[in-house]
């Protein structure tokens, strides 16, 4: 849907992104198979983080580019000149500067990644903790923009399903009553410090520590040693992913943090020998 609105209010094609925006047509680029070769040289990367190609490859695309969306957190947290890059060079060759918070808004701050980093998007796309589980997304941002609905085709199956706008509405009840983010902060901050310490006693196993206290992951030696320590951790009532990210929730306290770690460490010992 962001996307539609930033081609109507433009009249432009072109799309960069930084992250995963899904599996649809318009964000698949180079060599996928299943997606038509004219649609795939609408879209192309943009790297997180690197303020100079970042620069280059907007201006390049220059007065052809409709949108770029952007996950404001890949793996590690974003720089502040490179949000500025995006925010200046969209606004220099008038494209649409979009923040896809799926995973950020509701964790990071209330207003995810845009509110922390102090950054103002022409849109975001939502969801995921927005309701809490339920399936529900959203997609909000200037006036002038979102009228551009009233000119192309926005619809979805569950279009008339009210239980997860319910939801929605419980769920950000409690997350500002009871301090959410705050709290997301504070265990998240506990499992971040508590990981590299690990990474630290095993570096044989644990190569490295990513994301941010709110969504955070392992990098292991190989593959066989990830594997053995999900299975173990698994094995011992632990779900912990291999990959980005793990998210700490409000279920989760202090001790959840503590024996999360203990698991951890046990394993990632035995794996070591």
């Amino acid at each position: 849907a962001d996307v539609h609105l930033g081609r109507v209010a433009t009249g432009r094609d072109r799309v960069l992104g930084c992250g995963y925006h899904g599996w649809l047509d318009w964000c698949q680029g180079g060599a996928v198979q299943g997606v038509p070769a004219a649609t795939r040289e609408l879209y192309a990367e943009l790297p997180f983080n690197d303020v100079e190609r970042t620069r280059a490859e907007i201006r390049a695309v220059g007065d052809r580019l409709a949108v770029v969306v952007v996950e404001p957190v890949v793996v590690e947290e974003p720089r502040r000149e490179w949000l500025d890059a995006l925010r200046g060079e969209t606004a220099r060759v008038g494209a649409v500067l979009v923040f896809d918070e799926i995973k950020t808004a509701f964790r990071l701050a209330l207003g995810g990644a845009a509110e922390r980093y102090g950054v103002r998007p022409d849109l975001v796309v939502l969801g995921k903790a927005m309701a809490n589980g339920f399936p529900l997304a959203a997609v909000g941002g200037r006036a002038d923009l979102m009228s551009g609905v009233a000119h192309t085709w926005i619809s979805s199956t569950l279009a008339t399903e009210s239980v997860a706008l319910a939801a929605a509405r419980a769920t950000l009840q409690v997350t500002v009553a009871e301090g959410v983010c705050a709290h997301l902060h504070q265990v998240g901050t506990q499992l971040l410090h508590g990981l590299h310490r690990l990474q630290h006693r095993y570096p044989h196993a644990v190569t490295g520590v990513a994301g941010v206290a709110e969504m955070c992951f392992l990098n292991y030696a190989s593959e066989e040693v990830s594997r053995s320590v999900a299975r173990g951790c698994a094995a011992r009532g632990l779900l912990f992913k291999r990959t980005a990210y793990n998210f700490v929730s409000l279920a989760h306290d202090e001790s959840t943090v503590d024996r999360t770690l203990a698991v951890l460490e046990e394993v990632l010992g035995g794996v070591v020998g």
